[in-house]
């Protein structure tokens, strides 16, 4: 938390205006440049192998290069053939079949080898990039684990999880089985050179140079492809960071029905990703179309100049120019065979790009971690702050603190207060080095901490936080986290048992711990979200406590503790037990206990002294004592909780399941009814009917590239018979070289127009789709009931709202149109095959073809089943680190680098051993599919050349069939290399439909049976029996029976003990949730009888830990509004309401200034206030309010409730308010008390005193009077 003039440290302040869509679109115009990024960025991954990992890879690329080069060795066997072929009039039968035989045994023997070493590669380059992947995931994690706070400031959680999970992700493919066939191809392309060149350099060389042509425009392709795909990876992020705020503070969102406002501006990004994404058209479809067309050129010259060679006598076999033919064939399949890889590779590229720039970036480096420095023999706890002064990085200019001397002594508390801003909290970030002095000098012991090892320092250092962060473990493991760095870290699992006990006892959490199902083993939830505030804040206490730390830091710890507990606190608090204690307060009744107390005031030490003496001089701490009046306490914990895991703060977070449930559990999107891929991109083709124009060219292009192959085997089969039919010396040699050439580059063109049309059209529709299910999934978990988000942590969501349309374009885009265009080839190949040689074509493709098919389909249900698990494992790692990286101040405090390293490095291996498994039966079957062509080349030369031989079909018949059937062989091997993306895909549509399929109408529930009776009709708020249990947990009924009745303009205060139901009842108000039994009538009517959105339009909320958003303090206040219909006076008003005016005119930029993300630029209490302002400006008929005064100043706090007390004044507004400041329940019209559930009493402050029932306890335990 920082301070007001800790405000200075936020982001640059936010343009102005009343447009959402044009501020959001100056947001999206000023991201920053991608990093720079190249093949090289890359390969620098293979540095994070170990030498067991280097060896695998050598063996693998051996084995990638030996089955790349095994391919060429059949244009030799094919030349030899044809020789055979058109000379076998000239051979015995017997001798024919023989060469038939022994060559279709190369095939078969070439088809082992390569299934073999395709198994090798892919297995070993797999396993290698896993491991590889893994080690970078790790060092990307440490790194940003010792980032700056400042550099964590600056960047969200969710985009640095993003560096470790989604781009790791995209590295890691590309660098297991990409890369083996990326050095196939290679290989297979220098091998196929190496074979033509040994049957002819002449005619080898003419084709080389297009060769090189080819790969050298490709190159220039691929680099200004990456550009673009840097810059949407970082548009991307971008929209993950508005997805973290938006789903982080849900209930926020709804309550305020902001969910437009963030949609605007993730539609805002969207659209700049895909006007960046458009530019991406014409080198995709460049690079396609080149690869063809130079293809076929490079026949057309082949074939005119071979057969010019042959004419003059410098070629004399024509089974040589054939070789050379067949050799080029197969190397330039090779380049094609890098087309669709290409993709991976480029966004891995700019991936790594992204991982490198955090590895690489010693600025964003936290050097308080990275500098050893020295480690004093003992920690006697002396503090000393010398001339200190301190400004925040973002804001150089402007002072936080100014000539600070403090002194702070081992065996003495002392308490700091102040107002708002002050500087209080910044006094706790420079002891616990996440920022240093400016200027001045602070120690520890006579040595300046700079010079001392800063996880040694923090090690002796013990933080409660006014917001504490709990991670998603057991109650036993959140508070020994407090002992690391101990010399009790390492000790047995009964010590650590007997001083967790000894802390919680002290912390007053024990009684509560043991009443829990599970006791210490009890799961708290994501951020704590399984317990109340309360039991949060004591498991924090008790955390801090265990390590006997000789410091102790406590920001405002006892503000959400009940009467009873935060005297015992204060008390342990006060009572220094011969360490070091520093607190920070808001409350003078916990202060005046201190040995010595320090007040700040603007960065500057006012005031210290004991209580009596500055109460005696009559300064800024006096007014603060007297603002407050001695009734700042919380009512105590009056009734027993019948379950301390009753209520789970249900404004904030709701409740979330029980452990074995829990989103600790949950990595994937629950309820969603699974459908067929084929049926999923029905759906989608149905709803997109305005693309129909762009997908019918996509696939009409698609049909037409599909004829390609299929009629260069015709082709291919008239170059045979020109050469069997016509000798050397005869003129229609030339005749029909020069013809079938014109026909080759012919083709050529045809491939140039219509792949480059297929690129552009495809890629144009893939990024429209993308933006239009991105935004539309977005909407769709944004329109989720509030027990979806209970069931499904925000960081599994943001996960999946970044990878499932990422792998739908996969499929949607180019790849849809390559597999539309390879499933029309395989078709018209067959046909073209049936159409010369029947009986030739039923063999080849019923011989070998079934095989292919059913090897594929097995491997793509294993790839789904393997794809489902990796994303189920993967979001749960994801999970981990953005929840570590959101208590990043947490994990810093308590030295927890190296356990949250080990935490993480345990979910990677658990992947390993998982995925490790998986990968070695889903190989077999790629290995099978890639090698499948030789096998029925093997069965079409036998059964050919024994056809040939009976004369059943011609030479130029059989060729034709064979290469028709071998690149329809080739083509269903590449079909099912997209089975990968095909099993992704069909698990991100089936979410993003899936989700859209189950959301709700507008909160709609089961009408509720209305209680007959009589009705006032000025009763606004009317709760008639009304029960209720949270869906999550129906078991554990929250509210009994409860009936209460509010009337317009009433002011309400409730009261109670932590986990009575107090804000549960707000929560009904606010349709988070919808009541079990009972009625709820607000306005005069049955509370679901109105739209919830139109409904909560007539609400206002201000929750006790209030949520605010990057951008500017304008922007924050009128979230809940429409701009266009808010007048600046309004502004104005609103903020003079909850005391905002002095500290907007104070900052540089005024409504202007950036709040940073989450508020990080604010304090608490700056940003509460903002909270009421957003709340007032709605103008609300019913005012919900939370401890609204919980995080202010004492003055602070006296002017809100003067605002509070104004509206009550003028009537009207109905104010339901949950409290333990007395000053506002005296006040209050109603006072309701609640204990477990049921309403014990309710009536005026005075009527309630006179019963000496429960209030009257309660406020008398308040006061520290004698009941």
């Amino acid at each position: 938390m920082k301070e007001e003039d800790e405000a200075a440290g936020g982001p640059e302040a936010t343009p102005s205006g009343n447009e959402v869509s044009n501020k959001v679109e100056l947001e999206a115009e000023a991201i920053e440049e991608p990093p720079k990024a190249g093949f090289g960025t890359l390969m620098r991954v293979f540095a994070f192998g170990q030498p067991k990992d280097r060896m695998i890879q050598i063996v693998c690329a051996l084995a990638a290069i030996c089955s790349g080069a095994a391919m060429p060795l059949m244009a030799l066997v094919l030349g030899r053939l044809t020789a055979n072929f058109t000379d076998k009039d000239e051979q015995a039968s017997a001798d024919f079949m023989k060469h038939v035989r022994t060559n279709a045994l190369w095939f078969l023997y070439l088809f082992i080898a390569k299934f073999t070493l395709v198994y090798i590669w892919s297995f070993g380059f797999g396993y290698s990039a896993n491991r590889m992947v893994q080690a970078l995931r790790l060092k990307c994690l440490n790194r940003i684990l010792h980032r700056s706070v400042t550099a964590h400031d600056a960047q969200t959680p969710g985009a640095l999880s993003n560096a470790i999970t989604i781009h790791c992700n995209s590295i890691q493919s590309a660098l297991s089985d990409r890369i083996g066939i990326m050095i196939q191809a290679f290989a297979m392309l220098l091998a196929s050179f190496a074979v033509a060149f040994s049957q002819s350099w002449h005619l080898t060389l003419v084709m080389l140079g297009l060769v090189f042509l080819t790969l050298g425009l490709i190159g220039f392709i691929v680099g200004s492809d990456q550009k673009i795909e840097a810059g949407l990876l970082k548009r991307y992020a971008d929209c993950s960071a508005i997805a973290e705020d938006a789903l982080g503070s849900i209930k926020t969102v709804i309550a305020f029905g902001a969910a437009p406002k963030f949609l605007a501006k993730y539609e805002a990004i969207l659209d700049q990703a895909q006007a960046d994404g458009k530019k991406r058209g014409p080198f995709v479809g460049l690079m396609f179309a080149c690869q063809y067309f130079f293809m076929f050129t490079g026949w057309a010259i082949g074939f005119y100049l071979g057969a010019y060679l042959y004419k003059h006598g410098k070629i004399t076999d024509p089974g040589r120019i054939l070789s050379v033919f067949f050799a080029m064939l197969i190397g330039l399949g090779a380049i094609m065979a890098l087309g669709p890889n290409m993709p991976s590779f480029i966004k891995a590229v700019a991936a790594s790009g992204d991982v490198f720039k955090i590895l690489d970036d010693a600025d964003q480096t936290d050097s308080t971690v990275d500098s050893i420095g020295s480690r004093l023999d003992t920690c006697n706890g002396h503090v000393e702050l010398r001339n200190v002064s301190f400004s925040y990085p973002s804001r150089p200019g402007q002072k936080a603190l100014t000539d600070v001397d403090i002194e702070f002594t081992r065996g003495t508390s002392t308490a700091v207060v102040g107002p708002s801003g002050a500087g209080k909290s910044t006094l706790i970030s420079l002891l616990e080095r996440w920022y240093q002095p400016t200027e001045g000098v602070l120690s520890l012991d006579g040595y300046d901490i700079t010079a001392v090892d800063a996880k040694w320092l923090r090690s002796q250092i013990a933080l409660v936080q006014q917001q504490p962060q709990l991670f998603n473990a057991s109650i036993f493991e959140n508070i020994t986290y407090g002992l690391i760095g101990t010399e009790q870290e390492h000790v047995s699992i009964e010590e650590k048992m007997r001083l967790v006990e000894e802390a919680c006892q002290k912390a007053r959490a024990l009684e509560f711990i043991h009443k829990l199902p599970n006791s210490f083993d009890t799961i708290v939830g994501d951020q704590g979200g399984l317990i109340s505030g309360g039991e949060k804040q004591r498991i924090a206490i008790a955390r801090a406590l265990i390590g006997r730390r000789p410091i102790l830091l406590m920001d405002e710890a006892t503000s959400a503790l009940d009467n009873e507990n935060s005297k015992v606190i204060e008390t342990l608090m006060t009572a220094s037990e011969d360490r070091t204690t520093i607190f920070i307060s808001h409350k003078i009744s916990s202060a005046m206990k201190a040995d010595r107390i320090i007040v700040i005031d603007k960065g500057q030490v006012v005031e210290q002294g004991s209580h009596e003496e500055l109460m005696a001089s009559g300064g800024l701490y006096k007014r603060l004592h007297d603002a407050q009046l001695q009734d700042e306490s919380e009512p105590t914990e009056f009734t027993p909780v019948e379950s301390s895991l009753i209520e789970l703060n249900p404004l904030i977070k709701g409740p979330s399941v029980e452990p074995d449930s829990s989103p600790n559990n949950l990595a994937e999107i629950p309820d969603i009814t699974k459908r067929s891929l084929f049926s999923n991109l029905c759906t989608i083709a149905k709803e997109q009917k305005r693309y129909w124009p762009v997908l019918l060219i996509g696939v009409l292009s698609a049909i037409v590239t599909a004829q390609i192959f299929p009629v260069q085997a015709i082709l291919l089969g008239r170059v045979l018979e020109t050469f069997q039919n016509n000798t050397r010396q005869s003129q229609q040699l030339s005749s029909d070289a020069n013809f079938w050439s014109l026909m080759f580059f012919v083709v050529g063109l045809g491939a140039l127009i219509s792949y480059a049309v297929l690129g552009f059209f495809m890629t144009l529709l893939g990024i429209r789709l993308t933006k239009f299910y991105r935004l539309d999934y977005f909407r769709a978990i944004l329109s989720q009931r509030i027990e979806f988000f209970d069931r499904v942590t925000s960081g599994a969501l943001i996960s999946r709202l970044s990878t499932d349309p990422a792998n739908l374009h996969e499929l949607i885009s180019v790849n849809f149109g390559l597999l539309i265009s390879i499933f029309v080839s395989i078709i018209s190949g067959s046909i073209i095959a049936l159409v010369f040689s029947w009986r030739l074509a039923l063999v080849a493709i019923f011989g070998a073809m079934p095989l292919v098919f059913a090897a594929g389909f097995i491997r793509m249900t294993l790839d789904s089943s393997l794809a489902e698990a990796t994303a189920k494992i993967f979001e749960e790692s994801a999970r981990f680190a953005s929840d570590s990286l959101s208590s990043i101040r947490t994990v810093k405090a308590f030295t927890m680098e190296t356990i949250v390293q080990k935490s993480y490095e345990q979910h990677l291996a658990q992947t390993m051993r998982k995925l490790s498994r998986k990968t070695a039966a889903i190989t077999l079957f790629f290995a099978f599919s890639e090698s499948a062509e030789l096998l029925a080349a093997a069965l079409g030369f036998w059964y050919g050349g024994k056809l040939l031989k009976e004369g059943k079909t011609s030479t130029e018949e059989f060729f034709t069939v064979f290469i028709a059937v071998i690149v329809g062989g080739q083509a269903a091997g590449a079909l099912f290399g997209f089975s990968s993306n095909i099993s992704k895909a069909s698990i991100a549509s089936n979410n993003i439909l899936g989700i859209r399929r189950q959301t709700h109408a507008p909160e709609e529930q089961a009408p509720l049976l209305d209680v007959e009776g009589e009705k006032d009709a000025n009763v606004i708020v009317d709760f008639r029996n009304v029960s209720f249990a949270y869906p999550a947990r129906p078991e554990v009924t929250v509210l009994k029976n409860v009936s209460l009745q509010i009337s317009q303009g009433q002011t309400v205060a409730v009261v109670g003990s932590s986990g009575s139901g107090k804000s549960t009842l707000l929560a009904l108000l606010e349709r988070f949730y919808d009541a079990r039994a009972g009625s709820i009538n607000v306005f005069g009517k049955p509370i679901s009888s109105e739209e919830a959105d139109v409904y909560r339009r007539r609400l206002a909320l201000v929750p006790q830990e209030p949520t605010l958003y990057r951008g500017s303090i304008r922007d924050n206040i009128t979230l809940g509004v429409d701009e266009d219909k808010v007048k600046e006076e309004d502004i104005i008003s609103a903020c003079d309401a909850a005391s905002l005016t002095e500290l907007i005119a104070s900052l540089p930029e005024g409504f202007n200034s950036d709040c940073g993300a989450k508020g990080t630029a604010l304090s608490g209490g700056q940003k509460q206030r903002i909270a009421i302002a957003r709340a007032l400006i709605r103008n609300p008929e019913i005012l919900l309010l939370d401890e609204p005064t919980s995080a202010l100043d004492a003055e602070s706090e006296l002017l809100v409730q003067e605002t509070l007390q104004s509206i009550q004044k003028q009537g009207g507004r109905t104010m339901i308010l949950v409290t333990h400041r007395l000053n506002t329940v005296k006040t209050a019209d109603v006072i309701i008390v609640m204990a477990a559930g049921h309403i014990v009493e309710q009536g005026t402050h005075s009527e309630l005193m006179a019963r000496k029932g429960h209030y009257f306890k309660l406020y008398q335990s308040a006061r520290g009077e004698e009941v």
